[in-house]
């Protein structure tokens, strides 16, 4: 490619370039993270973002780098040129970390005024074709997308151009490393009783048999979410799910109805009674009254002795609140664990000094469980680097049991799930 021409097209795209930067910036949602631009006409859309955004981390390269989840973006314009090289889909997809995205392809950008691109259109065509651009239809598109195997990561948005919305996601049973035969504790804050489900479908979507249960109370849950079997026999409710579970993947089970419609569930020795005979149960230990943070008392949570996996649950939305009971589920515990006053203000220290210390919210973990916190509702906040914030905090208090921290968000399209791990014991 000609130098010279590939500086005209940059020069003549320059007014382009706000349209393409507000069009990738809309896709993204964030306003901070690594970015690459990658391609000879890089340059471009990341400089007029960073003129709004300074928080971005902006870096330039002609190919992929080798690094494997590096990038948070990746941008590449006049990508056409370059799609039959080999394994440029899967590089560009192995170079973003979780929760990523590429924005790749070409086209003048969301909005941009017919007149603008008037002015520019006879020149560039021009200038381009004498750089060896070649035209892809859909159709071929789509047949790179399914050689790449990307095919559930890439969508192609038409307005503004033909570019493929790459992103790299990751699913809940990859987020949380779940293995075959765990039993597996939801405790902490509000969202529990979606994840479980939502897990749950997962795993029944990939062909497992799965039960999800609670050792306290849940919400009674629609026919469309699960079969429901409530049977306060333990014989006749074991001799049920060895019956249905060869007519339905996911069953979920409780003792009997409370008065107040909630379902009570079963006792801690029959999930371990289960285990010995399901591949996958997931129990919800303990209740929130759907509060983000919350300390348990003497009772809970009620974690059984068969848990492989306990996933603690904290919402974004506690940090910077008040310690009050408005906020927080059992305040007074927490301020007696943390040191916080209540009224006080809670942060990130908080946070992880709750999830680690011996009797806060993954008290009575059994010493062979793994420790997953899942720091839930990042989708509230603009900048991830407060949710980042308490991972560090968290993996920095060195508790044996606790090497991987969750970000996403429940019940939002994608989860948006990302992970962090303790690199160094």
């Amino acid at each position: 490619m000609d130098a010279e021409d590939i500086k005209r097209v940059n020069r003549l795209w320059k007014k382009v370039y706000p349209y393409l930067a507000a069009q990738v910036m809309e896709n993204y949602g964030r306003d901070s993270g690594a970015v690459l631009e990658l391609g000879p006409f890089s340059g471009g859309i990341s400089l007029e973002m960073a003129k709004k955004y300074p928080e971005l981390d902006i870096n330039f390269a002609y190919e992929v780098p080798k690094d494997d989840s590096r990038f948070d973006l990746i941008i590449f314009r006049g990508a056409f040129f370059f799609l039959g090289e080999k394994d440029l889909l899967r590089n560009i997809f192995r170079a973003l970390k979780d929760g990523g995205m590429a924005f790749f392809g070409g086209g003048y950008g969301k909005g941009i005024p017919q007149e603008l691109i008037d002015e520019i259109a006879e020149e560039s065509r021009i200038l381009n074709d004498r750089l060896g651009r070649r035209r892809y239809s859909l159709e071929e598109l789509k047949e790179h997308i399914k050689k790449a195997g990307l095919e559930d990561n890439c969508r192609i948005e038409e307005e503004g151009g033909v570019w493929l919305v790459i992103r790299k996601l990751v699913n809940l049973r990859q987020a949380f490393d779940i293995r075959r035969g765990e039993v597996i504790s939801l405790v902490g804050g509000g969202g529990k009783t979606t994840l479980m489900f939502a897990l749950a479908h997962e795993l029944e979507a990939a062909g497992e048999n799965v039960i999800s249960t609670t050792t306290t109370r849940i919400l009674e849950p629609s026919a469309a979410e699960t079969f429901l079997i409530v049977e306060a026999d333990e014989e006749r409710l074991l001799s049920r799910v060895s019956d249905e579970l060869k007519n339905h993947r996911h069953i979920t089970l409780a003792a009997f109805k409370t008065p107040d419609g909630k379902l009570k569930g079963i006792s801690p020795a029959m999930v371990d009674r289960l285990a010995k005979t399901v591949p996958y149960i997931i129990v919800e230990a303990d209740g929130a009254a759907r509060k983000p943070l919350k300390a348990p008392n003497a009772t809970e949570p009620v974690i059984t002795e068969s848990t492989s996996l306990v996933i603690a649950v904290v919402g974004m939305d506690a940090l910077g609140c008040r310690l009050t009971e408005e906020n927080v589920f059992r305040p007074e515990i927490v301020s007696h664990l943390t040191g916080l006053a209540e009224g006080g203000t809670i942060t990130a220290d908080t946070i992880a000094t709750l999830i680690t210390h011996p009797q806060g919210i993954t008290r009575g973990s059994p010493a062979h469980a793994r420790i997953i916190p899942f720091i839930n509702k990042i989708d509230i906040i603009k900048d991830l680097s407060a949710a980042e914030d308490i991972a560090s905090k968290i993996l920095g208090k060195g508790h044996p049991q606790i090497k991987r921290v969750v970000l996403g968000h429940v019940g939002v399209g994608d989860w948006g799930l990302r992970v962090r791990d303790k690199i160094y014991d």
